[in-house]
């Protein structure tokens, strides 16, 4: 092995000759001369940024030598820079003339198609060339003359085609563009290197294929009847294919894509394109819309939905004029007919459940003011068909079965139609409340009715507890619609009251449930007086055992249940007087005897109206089991000592009102079960019958119950509960205006019937509250103002 600094030493003079060489090279010749061996072998300078003396040294100094070394490592490294080649002189222009004859023949074939393929990479290099050597700008300005000498001759022969009416223009268009933009694809390729040095950085243009689209655009899409026949033909055959034409897609989609390249898109093509759309539709709606169903009409608006925002723009026309696009189209389809639907198609469509047409209308209107207009109009169905339903008396058996039936159709066009929009919702709720509190109290009552029948008949149906609990939130909806929320409360509880006394109560559980419900809803004052009742029940029977286990109870054939209610807390009745059997009146006797034993100064006042009886009744064709009220028992026990009695013969005995017992002897021979007959053999019975007891009488089952006349409210005790709850409103009312002038001292009218709307919960007539006030004046609990009209003191 040499020695080391022998090595060292060779590898110094190599480096430094090496790089002399090559710079005395470039200086006398403007190009690298053929390197000695020793020159090609010389480290590499990378860094051409260095150009300080001082930086030089440190690179120099830096260097170390290759070769075999011993296993320590030297402290110095090796840093390698790139060699920085110094800057050429212009070529010659004899030079320059002959690589651009090179490289205009290429321009002029590539505008040709002519075999601009071959030698396309020598071409290249000339362009690297003259770029290399800085003529970059004298090239560029060649270049720029000739795309626009080039461009100006295909503008020629365009606009010659474009006045040509007889033939087809949009091809030959597309044609010229197609080969136009080859061409500089092409020609781009070969001035690479211009675009790179010269055109980004020291021209308006973003590369030579923009230079060429601005040429273009200039000479051939400004001229003006070139520019008419592209927008004309292809509107028209937009219009075509609107019309059902089949049409050359792919013809437009080339063309406005050459726009949209060209820039003149969005200021040459989509304004008369919008423009045409418009007027388009707007004929089309005018025609339309008389010949066709409203609901087909809407369904013919989706489909043009379909066409223009999917198909049309995938198709040809740019994604940017999408949202325009589609508002043109809105407007002249719906917006601009939105009356005519809403007056010819709205209420058809909500009747038909037509939910597709109603869907297309929701969603054409929901980003616009005309969506108001269609949520006035839902609000006008609604209210107009929910007065139709109710109010009709002769319809108020179905009235709530038409009430539920209803409101989960409009619930069904408010989801799928007006996608759950919370303005149609409240909507929705408004309208229901308004016409639902049209007919006054009825539609409560007859609520609180529909109610206790699903109780009664729970179990008749075989309906699980579970339908029933979903049957009872659907009824709680149309329960918080009610303003006189006090009118249901009245009828409910008298009803309760009817099933808790006539064992009528399929499942105290239910029963219980239904009060949880209302309480949650209306809070526990609401229920207070019903869950009463339910105690009231429950320690009856407690008293009932008690009383069968005391020794003043009867040891005879007939057993007694009686149930002790508060006065209060349950509904009032209207008493019958009538005779009891002696029998009957000897166990009252008895239970008020064990009563008042136990409860010291309590006093019984008994409610035979409600008394309900089973009797045992023994026919020739087999015996049965009668459950009846307490009147019609009194009276089928007459017939245990005579056969026939007459009308009078049933008066004298139990002294029963007429009216009443007209209607208890009607239920007994003239109902279902004809446990009498009456002579003469008609409906209506009248003082002059003569009834006998029926030794014929047959029917299946042991178990029979007599329909009970005491059991459906008759028209004097609706108007009982409708006068006492205006009663209670009353009273409601006059304490709330006490309970707000106590606090306010002050108040005007206005001010003081704002309060009151906003407290109570029932529905207020001014007429009502103005009497309350009269009232409260006359009793000194207000007093009118002396020098302020309209303004009421709190007196006290």
């Amino acid at each position: 092995m040499p020695p080391k600094n022998k090595v060292t030493k060779k590898r110094k003079a190599s480096v430094s000759s090496g790089s002399q060489n090559i710079m005395e090279a470039f200086r006398r010749n403007g190009s690298p001369s053929k390197m000695s061996r020793e020159a090609h072998t010389s480290p590499m300078v990378l860094d051409d940024n260095v150009t300080n003396p001082a930086q030089q040294d440190a690179i120099a100094h830096a260097t170390v030598v290759l070769g075999c070394l011993p296993r320590q490592l030297p402290d110095k490294k090796l840093v390698v820079h790139r060699f920085q080649e110094p800057r050429s002189p212009k070529l010659p222009d004899h030079l320059f003339e002959d690589l651009w004859s090179k490289l205009h023949r290429r321009i002029v074939n590539a505008f040709n198609k002519e075999g601009v393929e071959e030698n396309r990479y020598s071409a290249y290099k000339a362009c690297e060339t003259i770029c290399k050597y800085h003529d970059a700008e004298e090239l560029f300005h060649r270049l720029e003359r000739e795309y626009a000498k080039q461009t100006r001759s295909l503008a020629e022969t365009l606009k010659v085609a474009a006045k040509d009416t007889n033939e087809p223009f949009l091809p030959v268009l597309k044609r010229f563009w197609v080969d136009f933009s080859h061409a500089m694809n092409l020609l781009q390729s070969i001035f690479m290197d211009l675009d790179r040095r010269y055109v980004i950085h020291k021209t308006k243009y973003a590369s030579i294929i923009d230079l060429g689209q601005r040429l273009f655009q200039e000479y051939v899409m400004d001229d003006s009847s070139v520019q008419h026949r592209t927008v004309v033909d292809i509107l028209g055959l937009v219009q075509e294919e609107r019309d059902g034409t089949l049409i050359d897609v792919s013809l437009i989609h080339s063309l406005t894509d050459m726009m949209v390249s060209l820039n003149i898109y969005s200021t040459v093509f989509e304004p008369a394109f919008l423009e045409n759309t418009r007027k388009y539709y707007a004929a089309e709606a005018s025609r339309l819309i008389n010949s066709m169903a409203v609901s087909e009409y809407l369904l013919h608006v989706k489909k043009r939905y379909d066409e223009e925002g999917k198909a049309r723009i995938e198709a040809y026309i740019h994604s940017s004029s999408r949202i325009r696009l589609m508002e043109v189209v809105t407007e002249e389809l719906v917006f601009e007919k939105n009356i005519e639907i809403l007056e010819k198609g709205l209420d058809t469509m909500i009747d038909n459940m037509d939910k597709e047409p109603l869907h297309v209308l929701y969603c054409s209107l929901e980003s616009s003011d005309h969506l108001a207009e269609l949520r006035t109009a839902f609000a006008d169905y609604i209210k107009q068909r929910g007065v139709e339903l109710i109010k009709d008396p002769s319809r108020d058996s179905t009235m709530i079965t038409s009430l539920l039936t209803y409101k989960n159709k409009l619930d069904t066009v408010l989801k799928d139609c007006f996608d759950n929009d919370a303005s149609f919702a409240n909507t929705l709720k408004d309208s229901f409340e308004t016409f639902v509190n049209s007919r006054k109290s009825r539609p409560a009552e007859l609520l609180a009715k529909f109610i206790d029948a699903r109780l009664r008949a729970s179990t008749k149906k075989n309906n699980t507890e579970e339908d029933l609990e979903r049957l009872l939130d659907r009824l709680l909806v149309i329960f918080r619609y009610l303003q006189g929320k006090d009118a249901f409360e009245a009828f409910y509880k008298r009803f309760l009251s009817k099933r808790l006394l006539l064992s009528r109560v399929s499942s105290t559980d239910l029963e219980k449930n239904v009060l949880l419900k209302l309480k949650t809803e209306c809070g526990p004052g609401f229920t207070k007086n019903m869950e009463a009742m339910f105690n009231d029940i429950e320690v009856s029977a407690e008293l009932n055992n008690e009383f069968k286990a005391s020794a003043v109870y009867p040891q005879d054939d007939m057993h007694m249940h009686v149930n002790v209610l508060a006065q209060g807390i349950w509904p009032t009745y209207a008493q019958s007087e009538f005779s009891l059997p002696s029998e009957m009146v000897a166990c009252q006797v008895a239970y008020e005897k064990f009563y008042t034993g136990k409860f010291k100064g309590r006093r019984l006042a008994w409610q035979n109206a409600l008394s309900a009886c089973t009797l045992r009744a023994h026919f020739p064709k087999g015996a049965k089991e009668l459950t009846v009220s307490l009147l019609q028992s009194v009276i089928l026990l007459l017939f245990n000592n005579a056969k026939v009695l007459s009308y009078g013969d049933i008066a004298n005995q139990t002294n029963l009102e007429s009216k009443e017992l007209k209607r208890v002897l009607h239920s007994l021979a003239c109902g279902q079960h004809k446990v009498l007959t009456k002579e003469p053999r008609q409906n209506e019975v009248v003082e002059s019958d003569v009834f006998h007891y029926n030794s014929d009488f047959t029917a299946n089952g042991v178990r029979l119950k007599i329909n009970v006349v005491q059991q459906e409210q008759s028209s004097e005790e609706r108007k009982a509960t409708e006068t006492k709850v205006i009663v209670d409103r009353q009273h409601q009312l006059e304490a709330a205006i006490v309970r707000i002038m106590k606090a306010k001292k002050t108040l005007t009218h206005t001010e003081l019937m704002n309060e009151l709307f906003g407290q109570l919960k029932f529905p207020l007539q001014a007429t009502d509250i103005k009497k309350r006030i009269e009232s409260l004046i006359d009793r000194e609990y207000l007093a009118r103002d002396n020098e302020q009209s309209g303004v009421y003191n709190y007196k006290g």
